[in-house]
């Protein structure tokens, strides 16, 4: 038996021996996910009710393909001890910082109606078809389907929203093995990261086959009132994840088995600029702002303050998208009658931190609000625009604010209180 064989062996040990029931991973999931309300911005100073009213998925990492099975495995733990927090890292003397104050966007999207006209290269799920370009892939196992990503062997990863199991697809849609825990996969689809029930980390390959893992012991976080770690993304065969509820995380070579630790909560996480979007509190009770960090030298590039909530980097990385719609924030970043200063789509341009395009309620045309959105390496958005009907169709929109129907509109799952999206966009 080969040595990767052996990692392999020992990982799929420990994967099945820290695997339980459902009722463990629902509680993990509300645990979670209040976790996530106390601490959304990052800080104490901003767990004072501020709530995202638009949640949407992001997008993960990237991998260059070499094989069916091409990730070098590592120890299945980590062979040093975490580095610091990072306090020496060099910081900038100055760093660029704009204000949101809800000035018009230079360009705001013009959603549209009627039937499809267009095309997408961003996958989607619906029902239980996945649609990728002119091709569909039936999924041949039963879920309530939230989050979809492309494997690199031309498989399928879907999770089921209540339980957060995932199952791995062929490229046929017919289902290979099953994961536990809430999972990440990197842009290329070579590389799965999970956090299962018990906290820790796991990776797999584009098959589902265990790589590595990295025990709920060495986060550290015990007694912050989290539970383990929470994956937020992969770069390359790096896997970031925050720290319970620590205002810190965690980067995993997942080759080497090193881990270092970052003093900064990780809110989205961008393979291609190798860079991350992170909260901090503002001047003002319940106010924030959103810094873009290198993760390497750990730097901001930039301060945006004002009432914004990052969702996901385009696939180039060349823009981030946040949303406006947050509860609770500060009444000195609302508008004066009460409103949402921004709309639930908003575009900053990642070099500079400019806002460039805003969408959602109060927009111009009036039509329809932004519910779930991605962009990807042509720079085009596809979202999933909500209508007073209750229908809900995908929009591609360009950067100059026109869109166009590529998928028509569907009804949500009204007697289900989360998850009624009816489209379910890809990760990567």
């Amino acid at each position: 038996m080969s040595d990767i064989d052996q990692r392999l062996k020992q990982a799929l040990g420990e994967h099945t021996e820290g695997v339980r029931v459902v009722a463990d991973l629902a509680e993990r999931a509300i645990s979670r996910d209040r976790a996530n309300r106390r601490r959304e911005l990052g800080v104490a100073a901003l767990t004072a009710g501020l709530v995202l009213a638009v949640a949407v998925p992001v997008g993960w990492g990237a991998l260059r393909p070499t094989d069916v099975r091409p990730l070098p495995v590592g120890p299945s733990q980590s062979t040093t001890t975490p580095t610091g927090t990072g306090s020496s890292a060099p910081t900038p003397t100055t760093l660029p910082t704009l204000t949101a104050d809800g000035a018009p966007a230079p360009v705001t999207l013009r959603f549209t109606t009627g039937e499809p006209t267009g095309t997408t290269g961003v996958p989607y799920l619906v029902g239980d078809v996945i649609h990728d370009r002119s091709r569909t892939i039936r999924v041949g196992a039963q879920g309530r389907w939230g989050m979809l990503a492309r494997l690199s062997n031309d498989g399928w990863l879907v999770t089921d929203a209540d339980t957060l199991v995932s199952t791995v697809l062929d490229g046929q849609g017919q289902p290979l093995t099953e994961i536990t825990g809430t999972t990440r996969v990197s842009a290329s689809g070579l590389l799965i990261a999970a956090s299962d029930a018990r906290g820790s980390l796991r990776t797999y390959d584009n098959l589902g086959a265990p790589v590595a893992s990295l025990d709920v012991k060495t986060c550290g976080c015990s007694g912050s009132g989290g539970i383990g770690y929470e994956t937020v993304g992969v770069v390359n065969t790096t896997v970031y994840a925050n720290r319970g509820d620590l205002d810190g995380s965690v980067a995993w070579d997942v080759s080497t088995g090193q881990t270092r630790r970052l003093p900064f909560r990780l809110s989205v996480v961008d393979p291609a600029t190798e860079t991350a979007a992170v909260l901090t509190p503002g001047a003002e009770p319940r106010t924030s702002c959103l810094e873009l960090r290198d993760l390497l030298t750990l730097r901001a590039r930039w301060r945006l303050c004002g009432p914004l909530l990052p969702r996901g980097f385009s696939s180039n990385g060349l823009y981030l998208l946040a949303t406006g719609y947050v509860d609770g924030v500060n009444q000195s970043q609302l508008n004066p009658d009460g409103t949402f200063r921004y709309g639930g789509l908003v575009v900053v341009r990642s070099s500079d931190g400019s806002i460039v395009l805003e969408g959602g309620a109060g927009s111009v045309s009036g039509e329809g609000s932004p519910v779930s959105f991605r962009m990807g390496d042509d720079s085009k958005l596809v979202v999933q625009v909500g209508s007073p009907t209750g229908l809900r169709d995908l929009q591609r929109c360009t950067l100059e604010g026109t869109c166009e129907v590529v998928a028509p509109g569907s009804p949500r799952t009204v007697d289900i209180p989360e998850g009624e999206d009816p489209y379910v966009l890809s990760d990567n």
